[in-house]
């Protein structure tokens, strides 16, 4: 399986994954500030020779299932010419953590029987999984349009060195507030919780296509002069990732709108 990643030991210029989905807080000043947004990421590696079984048990048994034990809405990304190769990242939202003092979907819509069943399928089709808590960061980002669709996302997943949070963090705005400035859609951060590293951001910069990224340098460079950005402080990241996330709808669970 052939690798395309890349690893820098400082901040890049564009520092863009997951997640998948787009978040803003609005609202008046006297509102109560709403709870952070939080999602289930789990990354998936598919065997090579299953891509399309993998394909059609999402869509023909996963799914139905998760639908008809109660989820609405599950995202699903997967890497595009650069990245991971059979990697799929699913993004479901969480409503609350004591969700999962219940049942899981599966065992819910199946009952045992049938979810150890789809299980075993499913660990037939691939490598390995891991998931992760992640809250959305609104505040580090750019939210796009509210009724824009996502497409291509370049994503970085970005671990912050031991005492560098706050540079982080200021940085990550400022590069925010200039890329906003570009023909780029939107600017989504996520930070790891449980099950990985809290030091640890996804951030998916969105295009509507390759075309579109190509057209990005241009633009960045030139918003990021006029705005005179400076680079982070040295040492601030310890490990960055990069990779490209094409959306597939027709392996998502979406809401009507």
């Amino acid at each position: 399986m052939t690798r395309h990643i890349m690893r820098t030991r400082s901040f890049p210029g564009l520092s863009v994954l997951l997640l998948a989905t787009a978040f803003a807080t609005t609202g008046f000043a006297q509102a109560p500030t709403p709870p952070p947004q939080t999602f289930q990421l789990t990354i998936v590696r598919v065997k090579p020779e299953m891509g399309p079984a993998w394909q059609e048990y999402l869509k023909n048994d996963a799914n139905p299932a998760v639908i008809k034990s109660g989820v609405k809405q599950r995202n699903v990304w997967t890497t595009a010419a650069f990245g991971e190769g059979g990697e799929y990242a699913i993004v479901t939202p969480i409503a609350d953590l004591s969700q999962f003092d219940d049942p899981t979907p599966l065992f819910k819509a199946l009952g045992q029987e049938g979810q150890t069943v789809l299980l075993a399928k499913r660990q037939r089709l691939i490598i390995d999984s891991r998931t992760v808590f992640i809250t959305a960061r609104p505040d580090l980002g750019v939210a796009p349009k509210p009724d824009y669709q996502a497409k291509l996302g370049v994503s970085s997943r970005t671990i912050v060195a031991q005492g560098h949070m706050a540079d982080f963090v200021k940085h990550t705005k400022e590069l925010s507030a200039v890329i906003a400035k570009t023909n780029a859609k939107g600017v989504v951060v996520s930070q790891i919780g449980l099950g990985g590293n809290p030091n640890e951001f996804i951030t998916l910069t969105l295009f509507d296509s390759f075309a579109d990224l190509s057209k990005f340098p241009a633009a960045f460079a030139k918003a990021s002069a006029e705005a005179k950005l400076a680079s982070a402080p040295a040492g601030t990241v310890a490990n960055s990732e990069w990779r490209v996330y094409r959306f597939v709808p027709e392996l998502s669970i979406i809401p009507p709108r």
